[in-house]
C-alpha cells in the first residue's frame, strides 16, 4: 500500500494513473497522445506516429522575441531548453499535417532553425535548467529524448523545404548516439546490451520513453539515408532483449530503476 501511494504520487506518476483510470485527466506535461494509424503514417510524411499536435496547439506560455519557444522552468523562469523546443517543433509540425495551417510550419520551422543553430560539435544539443530530481546531471547535459524529438522534427524540415542542412543536423544528432557515456554521451553498456540515457547521470536511469523516442527517430533517418537502417535495426534488437526489465506484469516501470 505505502509503496503504490509513493509511485502514484511520485513526478507525474500521480497524472498518468488519473489518464489511466479515469476519463480524462491531463495537464500540459502530461497529454494524451492519439496514436496515428499505420495507413495515415505510410501516406503523410509529416504526422509523427503519437499526435504531438497538442503541444503547439494548447500551449499557452511564451516565446522569446525570435518566436522560439520558452520552457516554463522547475524554478518558475522561462528557458530556451533544447528537449522542450525540440519537442514544441515536433508538435508544431503534427499541428501543420492536421489543420494544412501554415502558421504552424512556420513556427516548425523557428523552432528547427533553432535547433541548427544550437546544435553542438558533436551532434548533441546542450541543457543547462535541470530539474532537482537529477541533480548530479552534468552542468550542461544531454537527452536521448531531446536527441529524438530533434531528429524527427528535423526530418519533417528537410521534407517540407529539401533544404539539406536539416538532414545533415539530423544524420550528426543520431551519430552522438552511438558514443558511449564513459565518453560525454548517452550510451550506457548493460551487460551484453545498452540503453540510451534519457537523463545520463552518474549511475543507470534507463527510462524507456526517451530511449524509445530516439529508436523512432533512427527508424525515420533510415528511411531518408539508408546508411543508418543499421544502427536502426541494432537498437531495435537491442530494445526486444530488454523490454522484459520494465515489465511489472499490470503496469511498466519508467526506468530500470524501477
Amino acid at each position: 500500500g505505502s509503496f503504490f501511494i509513493k509511485i502514484m504520487f511520485s513526478h507525474g506518476k500521480h497524472i498518468a494513473a488519473l489518464q489511466f483510470f479515469t476519463d480524462k485527466i491531463d495537464d500540459y506535461w502530461h497529454i494524451n497522445f492519439p496514436i496515428i494509424s499505420s495507413k495515415r503514417l505510410k501516406n503523410d510524411k509529416i504526422i509523427y506516429p503519437l499526435d504531438f499536435s497538442a503541444k503547439a496547439t494548447t500551449y499557452r506560455g511564451r516565446f522569446n522575441s525570435d518566436k522560439v519557444y520558452l520552457f516554463y522552468g522547475y524554478n518558475r523562469k522561462f528557458h530556451l531548453h533544447a528537449l522542450e523546443i525540440a519537442n514544441y517543433s515536433l508538435g508544431a509540425w503534427c499541428a501543420y499535417a492536421l489543420t494544412h495551417e501554415d502558421k504552424w510550419k512556420k513556427s516548425a520551422l523557428i523552432n528547427c532553425d533553432w535547433l541548427l543553430k544550437n546544435q553542438f560539435s558533436r551532434g548533441e544539443w546542450k541543457i543547462s535548467h535541470k530539474n532537482s530530481i537529477y541533480g548530479n546531471l552534468p552542468e550542461k547535459w544531454t537527452s536521448s529524448l531531446a536527441q529524438g524529438f530533434a531528429i524527427s522534427s528535423l526530418i519533417r524540415a528537410y521534407r517540407v523545404t529539401k533544404n539539406e542542412s536539416y538532414l545533415i543536423a539530423a544524420t550528426k544528432a543520431a551519430d552522438y548516439l552511438r558514443i558511449d557515456i564513459t565518453k560525454g554521451g548517452v550510451k550506457r553498456i548493460i551487460g551484453q546490451n545498452y540503453i540510451l540515457e534519457e537523463y545520463p547521470t552518474p549511475s543507470v536511469n534507463g527510462v524507456l520513453n526517451g530511449y524509445i523516442t530516439s529508436v523512432i527517430a533512427l527508424y525515420e533517418l533510415s528511411s531518408e539515408d539508408i546508411t543508418y537502417n543499421s544502427q536502426f535495426k541494432d537498437n531495435l534488437r537491442n530494445l526486444e532483449r530488454i523490454i522484459h526489465q520494465f515489465d511489472t506484469g499490470f503496469w511498466s516501470y519508467y526506468n530500470l530503476r524501477g
